[in-house]
């Protein structure tokens, strides 16, 4: 395992369009451009609950929530501006409780702003994605991280379908500020770029870069697939047309999908 050496600095230019512009080693310039989403699917998640020490020292402890898993991005790898030979495909995910706030709605409103993007999204939380970079000392690579804030009602509905055995994929989509591409927004719509943390502003270092912070803008629960029953046919001259019919139903698959996303 390759591990980076400490305190290496890579050289950004910050333009006024929040476009970055790095400056490698070789005097090479590469522009990156501000993400304007990132998509993931969840494929491993549970449930941890645990006692919180209450606000108020004359209330008892209480019972919180979260949900803990591995998310995957298909076909992007996710890096860091200057050492982008140590991209990852997963990332580590939790998710606790909080409800949406009118500094939320407003936060967002103002990412798009600064993204260009037009879609008037309601926030279904809050985001924040950071790495824990790779330590030759215990042998850890790199943990990229994503903790998620979302409603509790949100945390319920995923733990209720888990525990019901209906659980099926999650699929979540993000908007994140510090969060750059080396492609236009106009490169390929059709082709996800890979995605990149910036180095750490105030001195460039890589090995401890700049934590994404943004909102939950999309999340979808894919429960599981049921499949349906044939119909017993009766009947003579009925019968053959019962069963054809019997038959395609039987083929049908219900996929049910608890679908969550922020309209304008």
């Amino acid at each position: 395992m390759e591990f980076l050496e400490k305190n290496v600095a890579t050289e950004l230019i910050e333009r006024k369009d929040h476009t970055l512009e790095h400056v490698g080693l070789d005097g090479e310039r590469q522009t990156y451009f501000p993400a304007r989403s990132m998509w993931l699917r969840l494929e491993q998640l549970h449930v941890t609950q645990q006692l919180a020490e209450p606000l108020d020292a004359d209330k008892q402890p209480t019972l919180s929530t979260s949900l803990h898993g591995v998310a995957h991005l298909d076909g992007q790898e996710l890096s860091i501006i200057g050492d982008a030979g140590h991209a990852m495909h997963t990332v580590e995910v939790s998710f606790a409780a909080r409800d949406v706030s009118k500094a939320d709605r407003l936060g967002l409103r103002e990412l798009e702003d600064e993204l260009g993007i037009s879609f008037a999204d309601v926030p279904l939380g809050t985001a924040r994605l950071g790495v824990n970079r790779a330590d030759a000392e215990t042998g850890e690579p790199d943990q990229w991280w994503l903790a998620c804030h979302i409603p509790e009602a949100c945390i319920h509905a995923l733990s209720k379908a888990m525990s019901d055995g209906q659980f099926g994929a999650v699929e979540l989509g993000l908007a994140l500020r510090h969060l750059y591409t080396a492609e236009s927004a106009m490169a390929d719509p059709q082709r996800e770029p890979n995605l990149f943390l910036r180095p750490n502003k105030s001195d460039g270092a890589i090995e401890c870069p700049e934590i994404a912070i943004g909102y939950v803008t999309h999340l979808r629960i894919d429960l599981a697939t049921a499949q349906l029953r044939t119909a017993t046919a009766s009947g003579g001259g009925d019968e053959l047309t019962a069963n054809s019919v019997a038959d395609a139903v039987n083929s049908l698959a219900v996929s049910p999908t608890f679908a969550i996303r922020g309209l304008g």
